[in-house]
């Protein structure tokens, strides 16, 4: 009597741990791709295997509970997560599938393939903004200009071609001059000639039209080019290349502007263009010259719609010298900079005036002179700046503590706004946080105390809120607030600063913010973002406390 029941048990844990199998079966296939793929390694895959055979054991029971559908989703996308950052973080495979589609000829996709991978990794290699900013001036135009002059040379060909079986019908005929024949051959004279007209207008449209192509492409890959430059700056503003290479930038820019733009510029009018004065030369060719004359008018008033740049300033060195001055100004004391600067302005000296020429060579003297000297004061005024910085960070200190205690967390928090975020258009504008030493302790504490007001400040708001909403919508809320979004905001525009290299404090606090009063799907991004950013010593005690604050 006993043996029926013991024997359906064995036979629907049989049934149960085949359809599991079947199941982890089915995903056999990515899980041997991700193993030669080298995304996990084999303890990984392991453990991989484990939980998926665990959730589907759970998911075969007769009674089944919304809990385990949601526990193998939220597996599942913590592995995609985890698969997205490791695929994205090798920056060399990046690059092979871009060469890959170079040889492909397929130059959108390359455009496509380096806007992500600028999304990706433009916060921590910004080397790439520069290989970015060279290919949209060279090989993306190259690529442009091809597909441009490919439509354009369709119609000359067919010309071409009419013309020469024209030649070939004419030849045949003229070996049997007949007076029947004599019309035909007068006619197929007269379409020769007028195929040869028209063969040489339109020679003379391509070379026309190949010029106002070659403008609008070269003045778009500059645009383009300034663009990206321009947002790697932003992002790493204490980058020497990119700024080296916006000055390549510009001095390219005024040149092309001198001898390209201005050019149009002074024939966009019609009438400009100057007739032979031969009389015969004229008579011949009075209607081609005229047409000629409007048509050019009518492309430099087309192009020159397109400008929209100051041409008189960029023409005349302006925003060459801006840029110069720029480097010249942000790095002073560096020898090596200043020296790389010096060879891009020596090799375009008719760009730049003689003025910024001669304070160069003068602060490169200065430094070769007296290196020592320079070294010296530079590290004087350094430690007496750092020492009026620390008093100045203490100071603030005990104001933010009797702030709190007095008037509150909000105040608190606007106190500290006031110090450090005098703009209101944006943290990367009006954040003066940025340029403080993240090497002082003052400074360090200063932050910690930063987001422990923010995270206090939020707790007592939603305290405020418990007796008025549902607590699902009171966590959206609270997930989803202006003062987080502007925080986050705050703490990846630090990321970019010497904060982001040298302070493996400032990654722990961002955990920790992330831990308690963000978003906890967003803690393994901030890890790899520490892992890319911070020096080889600061990212080695910054594992180190990670592993304490994980053992504690």
């Amino acid at each position: 009597m006993c043996v029926s029941p013991i024997k359906d048990v064995f036979e629907l844990q049989y049934a149960m741990a085949e359809a599991v199998e079947r199941n982890l079966e089915d995903s056999l296939n990515e899980v041997l791709y991700m193993k030669k793929a080298k995304l996990f390694r084999k303890s990984e895959i392991n453990e991989i295997i484990r939980k998926r055979r665990q959730h589907e054991y759970a998911l075969q029971k007769r009674n089944k509970r919304v809990l385990d559908f949601d526990a193998y989703i939220t597996t599942e996308l913590i592995l995609l997560k985890l698969l997205r950052f490791r695929r994205q973080s090798r920056i060399d495979v990046w690059i092979r599938f871009i060469e890959f589609c170079k040889i492909l000829g397929r130059h959108i996709s390359v455009v496509r393939l380096w806007n992500r991978l600028l999304q990706v990794h433009g916060r921590t290699e910004p080397r790439l903004w520069a290989s970015a900013a060279a290919y949209c001036l060279q090989e993306n135009t190259t690529a442009k200009i091809r597909s441009n002059m490919r439509k354009l040379s369709t119609e000359t060909s067919q010309l071409k071609e009419q013309h020469k079986k024209l030649k070939l019908e004419l030849q045949a005929l003229t070996r049997y001059v007949n007076k029947k024949d004599q019309k035909k051959i007068e006619t197929v004279i007269s379409d020769l000639r007028q195929t040869k007209l028209q063969l040489s207008e339109s020679t003379m449209d391509l070379a026309r039209d190949r010029r106002l192509v070659w403008d609008r492409v070269c003045l778009e890959a500059i645009r383009e080019a300034r663009r990206l430059l321009t947002e790697g700056i932003a992002l790493n503003p204490e980058c020497k290349l990119l700024h080296l290479e916006l000055v390549k930038l510009e001095a390219c820019s005024t040149d092309f502007f001198k001898t390209r733009v201005m050019d149009r510029m002074d024939h966009s009018v019609e009438g400009d263009v100057d007739l032979p004065t031969d009389a015969d030369a004229l008579r011949k060719h009075r209607k081609q010259l005229k047409r000629l004359k409007k048509s050019a008018a009518q492309d430099n008033a087309r192009f020159m719609a397109e400008v929209t740049e100051d041409i008189s300033f960029v023409t005349s060195g302006g925003a060459l010298k801006l840029v110069v001055e720029s480097v010249m100004d942000r790095w002073p004391d560096d020898l090596q900079t200043l020296e790389s600067l010096q060879q891009i302005v020596s090799a375009v000296p008719n760009l730049v005036d003689n003025a910024t020429q001669t304070q160069l060579l003068s602060k490169l003297q200065e430094l070769q002179n007296n290196p020592k000297q320079k070294e010296t004061a530079r590290e004087q005024t350094n430690s007496s700046s750092d020492d009026d910085l620390r008093k100045r960070l203490t100071n603030y200190t005990t104001q933010l503590y009797e702030t709190v205690l007095r008037d509150g967390l909000s105040v608190a928090l606007d106190l500290w706004n006031s110090w450090f975020m005098k703009d209101e258009h944006g943290p990367m504008r009006g954040d003066q946080f940025r340029f403080v030493n993240p090497q002082i302790p003052e400074a360090v504490g200063l932050l910690r105390i930063r987001l422990l007001l923010h995270s206090l400040n939020a707790s007592w708001s939603i305290v405020g809120q418990m007796d008025t909403e549902v607590m699902t919508d009171r966590l959206s809320r609270y997930r989803d607030t202006e003062a987080e979004q502007k925080t986050r905001v705050w703490l990846d525009s630090l990321a970019t600063s010497p904060w982001g290299h040298l302070s493996p404090e400032f990654w722990i606090s961002y955990i920790q913010f992330e831990e308690k009063s963000g978003d906890c799907t967003r803690i393994p991004a901030v890890k790899w973002r520490a892992s890319k950013t911070l020096l080889p010593e600061p990212y080695s005690r910054f594992t180190t406390l990670l592993n304490s604050d994980d053992q504690a």
